[in-house]
């Protein structure tokens, strides 16, 4: 599973980690997503809560503290898994010669791409980057765990 993403094994062990148990973060074997309506238009809108959850114990899913006129957005979870990611990202995603051959590298890299001629920090990139991955690694896993293959 992690071999489609280039982690490593040190990255990989640092990640099982903080998210072991996996079913820790499904309620009845399914990912938990609540459907809300939307403060603006009014219209049902999925919350991936599962996910988040999932995020927020890798270090990349930002939370909004306010009190009063004070508004700032604190990073919660795991330093030492946000630090990893950013590095992966930096060593495995953002250069060219060193990308996945694969669909998760290419996708990854196209948008690594796409906001770098966007013109925006390389700091926030990494860490979008790294949000994305963290989101396709969670959709992996649980596709996994849904439907086992049988080992031979």
């Amino acid at each position: 599973m992690f071999s489609k993403f280039g982690f490593g094994q040190r990255l990989e062990a640092i990640l099982l980690s903080q998210i072991y148990p996996l079913e820790s973060y499904l309620v009845d074997g399914q990912p938990e997503v609540r459907i809300r309506r939307g403060r603006n238009s009014g219209k049902p809108t999925k919350r991936y809560l599962s996910q988040r959850r999932f995020q927020k114990a890798l270090g990349v899913a930002p939370t909004l503290e306010s009190s009063g006129d004070r508004h700032r957005q604190v990073i919660g979870g795991s330093d030492l898994c946000r630090k990893a990611l950013w590095q992966w990202v930096f060593t495995r995603v953002e250069p060219k010669r060193s990308r996945l051959k694969n669909e998760v590298g290419e996708k990854l890299g196209r948008q690594l791409d796409v906001e770098k001629l966007a013109g925006r920090p390389a700091r926030l990139i990494r860490m979008r980057i790294a949000a994305k991955a963290t989101k396709i690694l969670f959709k992996e896993l649980i596709t996994e765990m849904c439907n086992p293959r049988v080992l031979e």
